[in-house]
């Protein structure tokens, strides 16, 4: 019979066990996972001092070379020659600022921290809206700061409405941020208010499934209201309102509103069908 006042260390390294096998076996590019896996790696004959954790930029893998120098490969990893067999001038990058190409000496590495840094900003820069502006590599923009590695938005950003996804699916509840920005850059003709607008069943009755639950931006009044042609133009790309050409003729169109009811423009004709 095992003593009781054993029983918690042994309950304890078995837990510790079974986190690390799930983190070796976790399916994806967390530079947490990296080390696991890089440590595993060292266990098993990979030479190399442990060092700082190794951070390397999205779908580079870790490795370290015959001398025990960490880099960064894009590409295939030779197991006998500890080399990167990638040939591109940034498919490979090293741990340390200035570092000889080993592949062209003559050649400076560019660093993998630049590199994420460069890529993370570009990447919160194009994908984030202004009020979530911190990207998370999982795909995602968080109102606050992201976790330790830069892979997931903390728990502090748990809510739904303190997030948003960067990809082509959600869960409930969760926003898309190509939404958020293109709200970001939407302005609304004076007099209207910006709304927030969700497609249903007239929508895609016209245009197809992918008009299913698609937001997009609006602008209300109580006597009128109209959609930016921005916005059109931004939907028009997934085959929404893809029969509306002409924007200036279409009643629910900003422009068509403008012409209306600022610029009392009643000359031609309009399209006054929605869908």
């Amino acid at each position: 019979m095992v003593k009781h006042g054993l029983q918690l260390p042994i309950i304890a390294a078995v837990a510790i066990l079974l986190l690390v096998l799930y983190i070796v076996t976790r399916n994806d590019t967390s530079p947490v996972v990296k080390f696991t896996q890089w440590y595993s790696n060292l266990m098993e004959g990979f030479a190399a001092p442990i060092g700082d954790v190794p951070r390397c930029p999205p779908n580079y893998r870790f490795f370290n070379d015959k001398r025990g120098d960490s880099f960064c490969c894009n590409g295939t990893i030779n197991p006998f020659t500890h080399t990167c067999e990638a040939k591109g001038p940034h498919d490979l990058c090293a741990f340390d600022s200035r570092h000889p190409d080993p592949r062209n000496p003559s050649s400076q590495l560019p660093s993998c921290a630049e590199m994420i840094t460069k890529q993370t900003t570009e990447n919160r820069d194009n994908l984030c809206p202004g009020k979530l502006p911190h990207y998370a590599s999982i795909g995602k923009c968080c109102l606050f700061d992201t976790d330790l590695d830069g892979y997931d938005c903390t728990a502090q950003n748990s809510d739904p409405s303190q997030y948003c996804i960067t990809g082509t699916t959600k869960q409930p509840h969760e926003q898309f941020c190509n939404a958020l920005k293109l709200d970001d850059v939407t302005q609304c003709p004076t007099g209207l208010q910006k709304k927030s607008y969700i497609m249903g069943d007239k929508e895609v009755k016209k245009y197809g499934n992918s008009a299913s639950g698609v937001v997009i931006p609006f602008c209300f009044g109580m006597e009128s209201s109209c959609i930016p042609n921005n916005v059109i133009e931004s939907v028009q790309k997934q085959g929404i309102y893809s029969d509306k050409t002409n924007l200036d003729g279409w009643k629910y169109s900003c422009s068509g509103y403008e012409r209306i009811y600022e610029k009392r423009d009643l000359t031609g004709t309009m399209d006054t069908t929605y869908v």
